[in-house]
Order: structure tokens, then C-alpha cells, then sequence
């Protein structure tokens, strides 16, 4: 893996951040992002990396202090179709993605992105709500409409409950959210630590026809499917 910095990928993550949609030139989202960089990076200045192919980069372990995760499944052609995979230790967590090879020059129209962060907190009613699985509670509690989908799952090593959304920022944005929000325990039930993992499926209404068909291929249903052994293989720290 080495180290590189790819203006796709952190675009992508800023829109998370800003609301920027997915026809913002690049120029303009580079100004948005510099800014960003400043803002949140502190003195600690961000991690770029970069993989070289599909061999290293499913062999990969992300390693953080409150977690690690296998990478999502990558296939070749991500690096021959697509930008490739790259991403950041940035934000206080780690941002990996792909977008289209000519993002510099059109913006991001057609990506995937996966933003990671954590927390620690005291245990409270939210929390006992999700590991008890009353989503009346948190309907009641939480900005949710009849629109999204909420559920618990479980996922990880050590069967960790989960609160799973999804939901369209906007409609006609082109973007997706597939949302995982992964908790851990300590056994007074007195803190917790969860782990967010959010996929974000990008594709510009305005496709180039160049990537209409390309579009057929990288669907957010893929996107999902490539994230499970990420999801499976999640494990959340014991430090407090």
C-alpha cells in the first residue's frame, strides 16, 4: 500500500460532511476541501493511501484504536474501470472509496465510499433501547421518517448489535446512505463504544454516456454485497 491522496475519495466523504451534490466541479469541492482538512485534522496532519491492486488490498487489515476491519471485497477491474481503491486516516477515523478515473476533471458522478468513526459514551436509554431492539423508542427519539429503513442487525466478530439505516439524502442527489451503527458493551453496562460504518453509493442523474453502462456494473446493491466481509469481520476494542 502506499501513500497517495486522491481528490475523489475525499470528496466524496466531504459530502457527508457539507451537503455537496454530486455535480460540484472539482475545482470548487478542492477549495471546500482544503478547508475541511484544516478544520478537522487539527495538527495531525491526514494519512493518504493507496492500493495497487485487488491482491493487496483484500488482504488488508485497517487497523484503528477503538477497532480494525478486513477491506471491503476489491475486484481488478476497479483498478482498470474505476480510480481504484484509496482513502484516509482523516476526520479522527478512516474514509475508503473509488470513483470514476476522471473525477479531477467532471467531479465525482459514479463512486463508492465508506466513512468509518467511533465513539465512546455512558450507557442510556438509546443505548438500552438498541440492544433491546425497541425501534419504537428509537423512532420516537431519533430525526427518522416513514421513508427510512430502520432495523437491528448483528454483525462482527463478536456479534455486536447494530442499528442499520438507509435512506436517500435527497431525492434526485444520485446518493445513497447504507448507515451501520455497531455497539460494544463494557460488562457493567455503564459505557459503550460504537463504531459507524457508512456506506455512500454515488450516481450522478447526469451520467456522461460513457458511464451509463459502467453504472450497470457498480450498483449500490454491489456496493452492499462487497461490504459483508468488511461487516463480518469488524471488531471493536476493548479500551474504555
Amino acid at each position: 500500500m502506499k501513500k497517495y491522496f486522491k481528490i475523489g475519495l475525499v470528496a466524496i466523504m466531504l459530502f457527508t460532511l457539507s451537503g455537496c451534490n454530486s455535480n460540484t466541479p472539482s475545482h470548487t469541492l478542492s477549495n471546500a476541501i482544503d478547508k475541511a482538512l484544516i478544520a478537522t485534522s487539527g495538527n495531525k496532519p491526514p494519512q493518504f493511501f493507496a492500493f495497487s491492486s485487488s491482491y493487496r488490498a483484500n488482504g488488508y487489515v485497517m487497523q484503528h484504536k477503538d477497532y480494525s476491519f478486513t477491506m471491503p471485497l476489491t475486484k481488478e477491474r476497479d483498478w482498470s474501470k474505476m480510480s481504484g481503491w484509496n482513502g484516509a486516516y482523516i476526520y479522527g477515523g478512516i474514509g475508503i472509496g473509488m470513483d470514476n478515473p476522471d473525477n479531477k476533471k467532471i467531479g465525482n458522478l459514479l463512486g463508492y465510499a465508506i466513512n468509518i468513526s467511533s465513539r465512546v459514551g455512558e450507557y442510556g436509554k438509546m443505548q438500552r433501547a438498541i440492544e433491546n431492539k425497541d425501534l419504537r423508542y428509537i423512532f420516537t427519539h431519533r430525526k427518522v421518517t416513514n421513508k427510512d429503513k430502520l432495523r437491528i442487525e448483528y454483525h462482527g466478530k463478536e456479534n455486536y448489535t447494530c442499528e442499520v439505516s438507509e435512506f436517500i439524502r435527497r431525492q434526485g442527489s444520485g446518493i445513497r446512505f447504507n448507515v451501520y451503527d455497531c455497539y460494544k458493551f463494557n460488562p457493567s453496562h455503564t459505557k459503550y463504544k460504537s463504531v459507524n460504518i457508512k456506506l455512500l453509493y454515488t450516481k450522478s442523474p447526469n451520467l456522461p454516456a460513457k458511464y451509463k453502462i459502467l453504472a450497470k456494473e457498480y450498483t449500490y446493491k454491489d456496493l452492499k454485497s462487497r461490504a459483508k466481509r468488511m461487516l463480518d469481520s469488524l471488531y471493536i476494542k476493548d479500551e474504555w
